[in-house]
């Protein structure tokens, strides 16, 4: 499981959110943390940017005196550049198993729009990335009933090994959800295909967690993939929502994954994006 783990922060309150989170996984798991700031190049000048680093300074050391309340081994790092690649370039260096971010929840039409660090970070990381919304409640959270998001088309692989791994270190039940998007065909024949690929599939992960020795609760439902699934999270108390992303190129990849962006931003629980087994 995850060993080394980044909790990005910047001092605000949503980022500070984020870091309890990432903290009480750490303490669960055993893992180190980092905690990194980001002073960004492009937006200060020379002053300001010394300004800065003092409260960057203070904010992760406020995360650190926190790791060492859960006997949490910490290393703290500010840094100068573009945010997202020194987030990534970080990462890269320290061999870094996961990364935990705070992302901005909208509501309306925009809800599912992040920030555009965490937008970035989501696109480009070839890790698993665990982002808190300003709309997550009751954090932080212990994870006892974790929420696979699975999909035969796509494949799945990254998703339900991380799922699974995590509901393991928690003793979580695991949920396995596939949602037949019935905006793509009314047809009846075509329905009944998702349907089987959706019993397949979660199938599938439920052989895997019983491997663990896991319980495993199988849904398949019909609608907007990414409404589905928060609202099923929202009904059944579900503590983390783990969804995979293609990670394609060319346009595609800009995007990173429609469903996971809109999962990201919309989920009033810490949300686990992990890249497909072929991509990273």
């Amino acid at each position: 499981m995850y060993q080394e783990i980044l909790i990005a922060t910047d001092g605000s309150e949503l980022a500070s959110v984020a870091a309890e989170q990432g903290l009480a996984v750490a303490e669960q798991l055993g893992a180190n943390v980092h905690v990194l700031s980001i002073i960004d190049d492009g937006s200060h000048s020379g002053g300001v940017r010394d300004h800065r680093r003092d409260d960057f300074r203070e904010a992760v050391e406020r995360v650190a005196d926190s790791a060492a309340e859960r006997d949490v081994v910490a290393e703290t790092a500010v840094r100068n550049g573009r945010p997202h690649r020194e987030i990534l370039a970080y990462a890269d260096e320290h061999t870094v198993d996961l990364l935990v971010l705070g992302t901005h929840g909208r509501t309306g039409v925009r809800r599912w729009i992040l920030g555009s660090v965490a937008t970035s970070v989501l696109r480009e990381s070839r890790r698993p990335v665990l982002t808190v919304s300003t709309t997550a409640t009751d954090i932080p959270r212990r994870f006892d009933d974790v929420l696979v998001a699975t999909d035969e088309r796509h494949g799945a692989d990254g998703a339900i090994d991380h799922g699974i791994a995590l509901a393991e270190a928690y003793g979580a039940t695991i949920h396995a959800l596939y949602v037949v998007d019935d905006t793509v065909s009314r047809l009846p024949a075509v329905l009944e295909e998702f349907e089987r690929q959706g019993s397949r599939a979660t199938a599938t992960v439920e052989t895997r967690a019983a491997t663990r020795g896991l319980d495993t609760i199988r849904a398949i439902e019909r609608g907007v993939p990414h409404s589905e699934i928060v609202e099923y999270a929202d009904a059944r108390s579900i503590d983390l929502l783990v969804v995979g992303t293609e990670g394609r190129t060319g346009l595609d990849r800009l995007a990173f994954g429609s469903v996971s962006q809109r999962v990201v931003g919309s989920a009033s629980v810490p949300v686990l994006t992990v890249r497909s087994v072929e991509e990273r």
